[in-house]
């Protein structure tokens, strides 16, 4: 997967101070009904305005939450930075056939699932973040592609029969495909298959998951 980082866009928070004539004591005078900001007419209260608009925003470096779907969906969130990323499960190889059955021979008791996953980045500018895909097994073990057994740490960097990855590094608002995969002990599948795009020192909890199937 891709270094990519962007430039953190910052935020400027300006004060207002509003500055009130003081009236003197003299010519100050109350408004009927007292005690409040808006005078009231006689009779009863007038037409109240509407509350304010609540504003949700994402401050750099935020995660916003995380979406959720199955496989086959397309997911779309909001990256590190405010940049909107696509994201689809396309399939779930298991189990996954090596194209080179000697890269990672696995020990007993464990075999490949595999995940075709495309990710659109709608960014316009990588340099330090990086696709990350995770998941999770159906004993609730959570598993990277670099998974360690029996003190050997097993990845599979050629990918696997019946998924191609796209040639060379993730490019700006371009799809990429994918071919992860994971080590798994037998009588495991996987439960759930997580995307996050970290950036930098910030490291994003899953902002989209698939559950399988």
């Amino acid at each position: 997967m891709s270094a990519r980082t962007f430039l953190p866009r910052s935020l400027s928070i300006v004060a207002v101070t509003v500055a009130l004539a003081a009236c003197s004591a003299a010519g100050a005078s109350s408004v009927p009904g007292g005690g409040g900001a808006a005078s009231q007419p006689p009779g009863g209260a007038g037409p109240s305005l509407p509350p304010a608009a609540s504003v949700a925003s994402t401050a750099p470096g935020a995660s916003a939450a995380v979406v959720t779907g199955h496989v086959g969906d397309k997911l779309t969130f909001v990256e590190f930075g405010g940049d909107q990323e696509d994201a689809t499960l396309v399939k779930v190889f298991d189990p996954a056939t090596p194209h080179d059955a000697s890269e990672a021979p696995l020990p007993p008791g464990i075999h490949w699932v595999g995940v075709e996953v495309i990710l659109d980045d709608h960014g316009s500018d990588y340099t330090s973040q990086s696709s990350e895909i995770n998941a999770v097994t159906s004993a609730g073990a959570a598993v990277t592609i670099n998974e360690t057994y029996q003190g050997g740490t097993y990845v599979l960097g050629d990918g696997f029969v019946g998924c191609t990855q796209t040639v060379g590094s993730e490019l700006d608002v371009q799809p990429y495909t994918h071919c992860a995969a994971f080590a798994v002990p037998d009588g495991q599948t996987l439960a759930e298959v997580g995307v996050k795009v970290p950036s930098g020192t910030l490291v994003a909890n899953d902002q989209a998951t698939w559950t399988v199937p």
